[in-house]
């Protein structure tokens, strides 16, 4: 049996070995490392409204939302095709606790982009 940690963390090394070797790698490597970051300075819900805004031109952004939604999904049970109706509806309490479980999700990703992925910089 394994831990919720290890859980989080496989889901975000398969998330990222999928971009592996893909055209938006690069990409996708600097988009996620920032995630964190934004996520904590603007909200989930302006980061998303961000994410969904830059998807249409931008195929890392695009691959990266569908990871957040495919965390909501397999993690929380939480299915929706729209993360900014599911966000919007909830309560503060569980806003938060949302956006903290995101929060962490997001680091995983980061930890498992510097690990696997280089970036644009070439590090």
């Amino acid at each position: 049996m394994r831990s919720r940690v290890q859980e989080i963390a496989l889901l975000a090394y398969n998330c990222v070995k999928e971009v592996k070797g893909k055209g938006f790698e690069d990409k996708y490597s600097s988009h996620a490392r920032k995630l964190p970051s934004m996520i904590v300075q603007n909200g989930i819900m302006t980061t998303i409204t961000f994410m969904k805004a830059k998807a249409g031109s931008d195929d890392g952004w695009k691959v990266l939302l569908s990871h957040i939604g495919r965390y909501m999904k397999e993690m929380e049970n939480r299915r929706s095709d729209n993360l900014l109706e599911l966000f919007g509806e909830m309560e503060l309490s569980e806003y938060r606790l949302y956006t903290q479980k995101l929060l962490y999700f997001a680091q995983w990703l980061k930890r498992m982009v510097e690990g696997e992925l280089k970036d644009e910089q070439g590090s």
